[in-house]
């Protein structure tokens, strides 16, 4: 599959031999059909090394330099995120079982707290020796392979380690106390404390695994309000604090609980102090949320805890959970049109991941097992009612109008779409496009102070195949098809059909 110089001159192709990380040089290696008939749109890419056929022009090394560059423009070129999709898809079935053992880990351990035997202690363990054996691999070749290690990674990687030692003592200290007698209270904060550790760190990274799969968007939002309300904190908290010692010092002597004071009992020490002021802080923070429940502060019959009741509503429970509400619809709102960015930084790190995790394993192993070695489907179907599939086409596949068999990205291509999308400032201007032609009366429409913004579309500047296309099918399985459901790209939103 070599192109001639002045082939190569005609299509303003890039030398294949140097690979250059650019959105020029995969345009050279791609070509576009629009099928207006049928409503969809055909890629052809070219993933063969110049003089070797059994290496791509793609791999890790191309992604993370992509990636560590903060070039998510070439990152979202059509032949780079086909890549990306396939190992996505590759990695289906690794993904599942991931996600299956996690959920298993997180059910057996739950059931541990209400009935523990042995054998759930053993398969526990088996548990944690499997996620340590697979987190001290991955830290290794992270280590091995990159410069540096980042910040979040490490913060991630302590933070499992941490849930891994938690779970462990949790599982094996009552068996170690029951040796000794000495302590005994401090042992049984200590069992109480763990399995809420355990569990609650078990959650977290449970919900950490499922970013990437189709209801990871709803994650995003967990932590984009849970950020919103770190924000408006600096006004909760306060509040929280004046209105508990408010109804506090009125109700201190009333001897209801949560508002018994501290001083009625001469042996109390500090932390029983301060339980009782949290108790107070708990009770108004529920109180903030709805559930007044003011029966016994009005009990007293008195004008200053009515007054201060009313204004506590006001405050808090109407105008400050508003805000807070407010803010949140705003962040989801936002994030839906971000979503999809984020999605992809975190499936292309994953592939990353993958890719170094498969290369670091025996050659000698087959190559449908090495994830790094398989090809990728080099024919893309995209239509409008968000379907896709991808095909493998070789050069033989692909005939010219005159018989000739060619591939279509060693096609010369003199025509090189820029296609944008045309949006107004004004969100109540619209632009309607009609294919037929339309019969009736003319208006001419002056618009003044009028700004047209012009957004270049992915597929801008890849070379049109004016061929006749082979009409490709839909060859996918059932199995392929969940994979795409399960952590498949949206091409829909990338190509922003």
């Amino acid at each position: 599959m070599t192109v001639s110089d002045e082939e190569a001159q005609k299509q303003n192709l890039l030398p294949a031999t140097d690979h250059p990380n650019t959105i020029e040089f995969y345009n050279s290696r791609s070509r576009v059909f629009h099928d207006d008939e049928e409503d969809k749109i055909v890629f052809y890419f070219d993933y063969k090394k110049e003089g070797n056929d059994q290496e791509e022009i793609i791999n890790w090394q191309k992604l993370k330099e992509l990636k560590d560059k903060k070039r998510w423009g070439v990152i979202r070129h059509p032949l780079v995120l086909n890549f990306v999709n396939e190992r996505l898809l590759d990695c289906a079935g690794f993904y599942t079982f991931h996600m299956l053992t996690y959920f298993s880990f997180l059910l057996i351990l739950s059931s541990h707290v209400f009935s523990r035997t042995r054998f759930k202690d053993w398969l526990i363990t088996g548990y944690l020796a499997l996620f340590l054996f697979f987190m001290l691999i991955k830290g290794a070749i992270k280590v091995q392979i990159s410069t540096g290690v980042s910040c979040w990674f490490a913060i991630a990687y302590a933070f499992n380690f941490l849930t891994y030692a938690a779970t462990f003592a949790y599982v094996w200290l009552p068996t170690v106390f029951k040796y000794d007698d000495y302590h005994p209270e401090v042992k049984s904060i200590i069992l109480w404390f763990l399995p809420i550790v355990a569990i609650i760190s078990a959650w977290v990274n449970f919900l950490y695994i499922l970013r990437k799969s189709p209801y990871g968007i709803y994650i995003f939002m967990m932590v984009r309000i849970l950020r919103s309300f770190g924000h408006i904190a600096t006004i909760w908290i306060p509040t929280l604090i004046a209105f508990s010692f408010a109804f506090h010092l009125i109700m201190r002597d009333s001897g209801i609980e949560p508002w018994m004071s501290v001083e009625q009992d001469t042996n109390s020490t500090m932390i029983h102090k301060l339980f009782i002021i949290l108790q107070a802080i708990t009770k108004t923070s529920t109180m903030m949320i709805g559930e007044v429940d003011a029966n016994d502060i009005l009990g007293t019959k008195q004008w200053i805890p009515s007054i201060l009741v009313l204004a506590f509503e006001i405050i808090t429970v109407i105008l400050l959970m508003n805000l807070m509400v407010s803010l949140a619809v705003g962040d989801v709102s936002d994030l839906r049109n971000s979503a999809q960015d984020k999605l992809l930084k975190i499936k292309v790190s994953f592939v990353i991941e993958a890719l170094q995790l498969s290369q670091a394993l025996p050659s000698t192993l087959p190559d449908r097992w090495l994830l790094y070695k398989k090809k990728t489907k080099n024919v893309l179907v995209v239509d409008r009612d968000e379907n896709y599939f991808t095909v493998m086409r070789s050069k033989n596949d692909f005939r010219t109008k005159t018989g000739e068999s060619r591939s279509p990205t060693r096609t010369p291509a003199a025509v090189r779409d820029q296609v944008y999308r045309m949006s107004f400032t004004n969100p109540r201007m619209r632009v309607r496009v009609q294919k037929q032609h339309l019969v009736g009366r003319h208006q001419m429409v002056h618009l003044e102070d009028c700004q047209i913004v012009f957004t270049e579309s992915p597929d801008s500047g890849i070379p049109r195949w004016e061929e006749e296309p082979t009409n490709p099918s839909d060859q996918d399985n059932w199995t392929r098809k969940y994979a795409k459901w399960l952590i498949g790209l949206d091409w829909i939103g990338y190509l922003d059909l």
